[in-house]
């Protein structure tokens, strides 16, 4: 029984289809900065929609700033703010997307997304990266 030869041309195109995805593997997935913080920010708008702040926080902006993507909470009761620090912390980290969010891939591996922690006066008390939970 005769072996047969691959077809040259399907050979070739399978050839170019694996180097062109081994190519854009190694790309990142965003070529602009700002335009993974736009992407970004307009994601974490939905985001906070579908999931809510816990205790009665409310989202005061969501903005990039400094190459991040800060997330204003404000904590209206003053019962908030008095928390110890690391409860307050831990409670921000929990506002944070979870990992396999899409909003991780529109983001550069050094650009971050920052929750910080409002009083009702808009002075702030506690902040947490969400890169460094994840």
């Amino acid at each position: 029984m005769r072996r047969r030869k691959p077809q040259p041309l399907l050979f070739l195109g399978f050839v170019i289809i694996m180097g062109a995805l081994m190519y854009a593997k190694d790309l990142p997935t965003v070529p602009d900065s700002s335009v993974g913080l736009r992407a970004a920010v307009g994601r974490l708008k939905v985001y906070y929609q579908e999931y809510p702040p816990q205790n009665n926080w409310q989202i005061a902006e969501i903005a990039s700033r400094d190459g991040e993507v800060w997330v204003d909470v404000i904590a209206h009761d003053a019962k908030t703010a008095a928390h110890p620090r690391a409860k307050m912390v831990e409670a921000l980290g929990n506002q944070c997307p979870v990992k396999d969010d899409i909003v991780w891939k529109v983001l550069l591996k050094n650009q971050d997304i920052e929750i910080r922690a409002l009083s009702a006066d808009g002075k702030a008390f506690a902040a947490v990266s969400c890169r460094a939970r994840n």
